[in-house]
């Protein structure tokens, strides 16, 4: 029976961090396409709203998470997975942020978030690979999105 709430949670919480995501993504698009016709800083208060919703979310994920591991090493992973996520959010933000308020070298500031945004799907990849060697249940849900 707990297996089964934890699976639903694990689901609802990655739908909502994935509408989350998305509205970063816009936030950033949008901030990317307003930038080299005007000064944009407006768009950080979107850009404030979301990266707090994602922290926020990351928490809830990581309360989620610990309730279940009962497992030492687990554990050590998830904080290590809370701490990169809180460190990743904070960089993208305050990188994006950049962006807008300081908007020259525009190009260069791009680049940057884009070798940011690669660099940490290849880092939350590997951190999610070693934490579900330890959780059974999450490597179930990653089979179960495979499908």
């Amino acid at each position: 029976m707990a297996q089964s709430v934890r699976m639903e949670r694990e689901r609802e919480w990655k739908q909502r961090h994935t509408r989350i995501g998305y509205a970063l993504l816009a936030v950033i698009i949008l901030a990317f396409a307003l930038m080299f016709f005007e000064r944009a800083t407006w768009v950080t208060v979107p850009l404030g709203l979301v990266g707090i919703a994602l922290l926020i979310s990351d928490v809830a994920k990581y309360r989620m998470r610990r309730m279940y591991l009962f497992d030492s090493v687990a554990r050590k992973l998830l904080r290590w997975q809370l701490l990169y996520d809180l460190v990743n959010t904070t960089v993208l933000m305050i990188m994006v942020g950049g962006l807008l308020v300081f908007s020259q070298d525009n190009i260069y500031w791009g680049f940057a978030v884009l070798i940011w945004g690669t660099f940490s799907e290849v880092v939350s990849r590997r951190l999610n690979r070693a934490l579900q060697a330890h959780d059974p249940i999450l490597r179930a849900l990653e089979l179960e999105e495979a499908r």
